[in-house]
């Protein structure tokens, strides 16, 4: 057998390491991966303008249509309310394309051609991973040029940043539990069935568009304590800082200060990614055994 046949064999990408192996020949891999994954993307027009519209149409939605009727806050300007609460709507939709993408290509079977190749295993989900951040990444900052055009102003720069790559993070957790489903339920249509269900009322449930204290007490702990509830109020907190007053913070905040929020946020973030990670890992091998 020639030498390329024989690393196939023995380090192909069901089985093993890529040949050469180590950190260099993944992150290639990854690489390669990553940039297919998003030229794919970009040759669906639907999806780029999804993540466009999306995010703008819901900003003008909220803001002009729902903002006037909104009460309990204390003062402070709705869209600086609102865009937080919009930011993980958008995260959490885009990540879906993570369970789409992994539905099709075990549908069109092009998982499968992979395993034929020299290459490291962990350069699909890596690739994957790193194409959904792009994208996810694009989306806030659609977002946030649509929010500063209709008055949202965020207290510190500093703030919105690490606001944003909070947000980043959380999608990411969210994003393997999309491929946890996309790897088990195969066809694009049945991963935006299974997954409807659950991040609809986890988005619109939360204090993503009004104060949770406005809600029926049967549905206000849950509403608190939930992890879209948590993120929203650990980005809004970055993002309003010392601008908002006391009486905001009790209200609109639970009273929690930035940094436990902070805290709370990355546990849930961290915790998910690591649940649906392993769950991940696990299904992936024994698809590709």
């Amino acid at each position: 057998m020639t030498a390329t046949t024989d690393a196939v064999r023995a380090g192909g990408f069901g089985r093993g390491t890529a040949p050469g192996g180590g950190l260099g020949w993944a992150m290639r891999d990854t690489s390669a991966m990553a940039g297919r994954n998003l030229r794919r993307l970009m040759r669906q027009p639907e999806m780029v303008m999804f993540n466009i519209v999306s995010p703008i149409m819901f900003v003008l939605l909220f803001r002009y249509v729902f903002g006037g009727a909104i009460s309990g806050l204390q003062g402070l300007n709705y869209v600086n309310y609102l865009i937080p609460g919009i930011a993980v709507q958008t995260v959490l939709f885009s990540a879906g394309v993570t369970g789409f993408a992994l539905a099709e290509d075990l549908q069109k079977g092009f998982i499968n051609r992979l395993r034929s190749l020299p290459m490291a295993r962990s350069a699909v989900f890596g690739g994957r991973v790193a194409a959904d951040t792009l994208n996810n990444a694009f989306g806030l900052i659609v977002l946030l040029v649509t929010g500063y055009a209709v008055g949202f102003r965020p207290a510190n720069f500093l703030g919105l940043v690490l606001a944003a790559l909070l947000l980043l993070l959380f999608a990411l957790a969210v994003s393997l539990g999309y491929a946890v489903i996309g790897l088990t339920v195969r066809t694009p249509e049945a991963v935006n069935a299974a997954t409807f269900p659950i991040i609809f009322p986890l988005t619109f449930a939360s204090s993503a568009f009004v104060p949770v204290q406005t809600m029926p007490g049967w549905l206000r702990g849950f509403a608190t304590h939930q992890p879209v509830s948590v993120v929203i109020n650990a980005a809004r907190s970055l993002i309003l800082g010392d601008s908002a007053t006391a009486a905001q913070r009790a209200q609109l905040l639970g009273g929690t200060g930035t940094g436990s929020l902070i805290v709370q946020a990355l546990a849930w973030s961290i915790g998910i990614g690591l649940v649906f990670g392993l769950l991940c890992a696990r299904k992936y091998r024994r698809l590709t055994r």
